[in-house]
């Protein structure tokens, strides 16, 4: 059986991948801004010693390191792509250390392929991504990418779409964060095209994906999604429904954001036989709001 090194252990991502793997009682240890003692170790960046033991017991290292949000990079571009590229270095000169037999790396398919070209996006599909976020996770992607070719490691991208589902992360996501503000009765501001739509994918599902892609490691890209495009003032609409009292406010969106973003997961669905299940965004929003009273 796989021994794994979580990158990002705690994270939406990450906490999603680790809590699959802790169901199936797979061993693994991690790498998160806090530290963990226990059966399945979590370090900081500052326990390298630690961490390149880990290595050396590690066949497959997944980075699920999230720290940084599109949002960053509006508010402070300088400062955050200052902090993704001292992250970025600081996980390739461990990586070049110890390099491991496999890695995987998350990604983001909400915004490296930018606008839909009037269909799903497939992996051949050329990068197109209009905000910096986007640029930025398709520069970590090619710098992972060569460090695995010059060491003769095992590549595999996951872009996963727009997860939600995690309650541990309540303001990470779209849906996530519109079922916390109206369930508390906060207000809820959102910016998007009134003809916006994104694919979702139920969190667990995302992870039990990720962990079929950690067992056979295929190389190569991947995306991961419901495969559904959502309407995101269907979201809206729907919470509006249930909730008529709650405090909604939509404004215009960022110079950046996608219109369009929907994918094709039939590449993954052919390579892994998995086919994604779980509820859709909508339902999942329905069942949650369904139950807030008012």
């Amino acid at each position: 059986m796989k021994k794994i090194l979580l990158l990002g252990a705690t994270g939406f991502i990450g906490s999603n991948i680790a809590r699959e793997l802790d169901r199936q009682g797979r061993p693994w240890s991690g790498v998160a801004r806090t530290g963990r003692e226990g059966s399945n170790s979590i370090y900081t960046f500052e326990d390298e010693e630690e961490i390149l033991s880990a290595l050396d017991s590690s066949s497959i290292v997944v980075n699920a390191l999230g720290g940084l949000k599109p949002r960053n990079f509006e508010d402070d571009l300088n400062g955050a792509m200052n902090e993704f590229w001292a992250a970025m270095q600081r996980v390739l000169r461990l990586l070049r250390q110890r390099p491991p037999a496999a890695f995987l790396q998350i990604s983001s398919a909400g915004t490296v392929y930018g606008e839909a070209p009037g269909r799903p996006s497939v992996e051949c599909d050329p990068v197109s991504p209009q905000s910096w976020y986007g640029r930025m996770k398709v520069v970590e992607e090619a710098l992972f990418q060569q460090f695995a070719h010059e060491k003769d490691i095992t590549y595999t991208c996951a872009r996963v779409t727009n997860p939600f589902g995690n309650e541990d992360h309540p303001t990470h996501g779209l849906v996530d964060v519109l079922i916390d503000h109206v369930s508390r009765k906060e207000p809820f501001f959102a910016h998007y095209h009134p003809a916006a739509c994104r694919d979702y994918i139920y969190a667990p599902e995302m992870a039990r994906a990720l962990v079929t892609m950690i067992d056979r490691s295929l190389p190569g890209i991947y995306n991961i999604g419901y495969g559904v495009p959502v309407n995101l003032q269907e979201l809206v609409d729907i919470t509006k429904n249930l909730l008529p009292g709650a405090e909604i406010v939509v404004g215009t969106p960022s110079e950046g954001d996608v219109v369009t973003s929907s994918v094709s997961v039939q590449r993954f669905h052919d390579s892994f036989g998995l086919a994604i299940g779980g509820p859709s965004a909508k339902e999942y929003l329905y069942d949650k709001l369904s139950k807030v009273v008012v």
